[in-house]
């Protein structure tokens, strides 16, 4: 795994604007400071939660996030995790987080990999010449296996009729960015992106995430037909309200540490939003980033 400088990803979270849905008005009556989830839930009949950097980072779930979530259940809130971590299915992402204290069910798991069967379904031939990228590949191959294993060979990335990238969690060198790059490059082709995350925290640190090879790619190649199928595309939310037909969207709060994907997706598909500092903002200047990308929650707080 690859990590990033936090100056280094956010340049390209700005820069990322072009691709990203537009910037939705600031809320009504400003962007409040509260203690946790805690304080507003009551105005809300479900709580969406981003994974990493808001209940947990890698294995270590966090303590705040623990007792909100144990009283979000106690209070009988409905509740369901909006993840771009990818590289496993949402039954296991469920299972994962069960294990870490945060017990939910498959049905409450929604990430890019619950949208995949759709639309491969509806490509040609069902992926049919769809290189799969990623560290955890067999699932997606077992459930399409028209499309082709991945094979970093500059032979075998040119032949392919498209990539469809789940994660970037094997990526140990530039290798891998300098090749594929150099494929789309020399031939634009579809890239299907689960993951549009830049970065997010893992081991004390910041991962280089799928979205850091997309969107400086999709600024060099202007006629790159991208997908990215996670936060902060509509389609997501789209599954949530789904899943939840009973409950109007403005009646959803969700919770994330990143102004670009958990913010300005919920805002942008009329959820409220809650902006958490555990995770991508820890120990940073909130208001000045906030400032600088203009996109704001409808509130902030230290912690779930």
């Amino acid at each position: 795994m690859l990590f990033l400088e936090f100056a280094a990803a956010w340049d390209v979270y700005l820069a990322a604007a072009p691709f990203l849905p537009s910037r939705p008005a600031p809320p009504i009556g400003g962007c409040r400071r509260i203690e946790g989830v805690g304080a507003v839930a009551d105005a809300f009949d479900l709580i969406v939660l981003d994974a990493y950097g808001v209940l947990h980072e890698g294995a270590e779930p966090y303590p705040a996030a623990l007792e909100a979530f144990a009283a979000l259940r106690a209070r009988g809130k409905a509740v369901c995790v909006v993840t771009n971590a990818v590289t496993h299915a949402p039954g296991d992402v469920a299972a994962r987080l069960t294990a870490l204290g945060f017990p939910l069910d498959a049905g409450e798991v929604v990430s890019g990999r619950s949208l995949l069967p759709d639309l491969l379904a509806g490509e040609q031939d069902q992926g049919s010449g769809i290189m799969v990228l990623g560290s955890h590949t067999a699932p997606v191959q077992e459930r399409f296996p028209q499309a082709i294993a991945q094979d970093w060979t500059a032979e075998a990335l040119d032949r392919a009729r498209g990539f469809l990238l789940i994660d970037t969690n094997g990526w140990m060198d530039d290798e891998p960015e300098s090749r594929l790059g150099a494929s789309l490059r020399a031939n634009p082709r579809p890239l299907i992106v689960c993951n549009p995350d830049v970065t997010c925290p893992f081991l004390g640190k910041l991962s280089y995430e799928p979205g850091y090879f997309a969107f400086r790619l999709a600024a060099e190649i202007p006629d790159l037909p991208l997908r990215f199928l996670g936060k902060p595309y509509g389609a997501i939310y789209d599954r949530v309200a789904a899943r939840f037909p009973g409950i109007a969207r403005e009646r959803i709060l969700a919770v994330g540490d990143s102004p670009h994907t958990d913010v300005l997706g919920a805002r942008s598909a009329g959820m409220a939003a809650l902006l958490v500092e555990s995770g991508l903002f820890r120990g940073r200047d909130t208001g000045r980033l906030l400032a600088e990308c203009a996109i704001l929650p409808d509130f902030i707080a230290p912690h779930l």
